[in-house]
């Protein structure tokens, strides 16, 4: 599956199951930035 466009992000709720199903689907993780802003809300990059 390594030549395909597929790639899994991970937010803050269980990084180490994305790292596990990205490895078993030999596809990288992709780089994600979270974060929260001082009112609760969510940004990612």
């Amino acid at each position: 599956m390594s030549d395909s466009n597929l790639m899994i992000f991970t937010g803050n709720a269980n990084p180490a199951l994305a790292a596990k199903v990205a490895s078993k689907l030999g596809i990288p993780l992709g780089k994600a930035f979270v974060s929260k802003f001082s009112d609760g809300e969510t940004t990612v990059e």
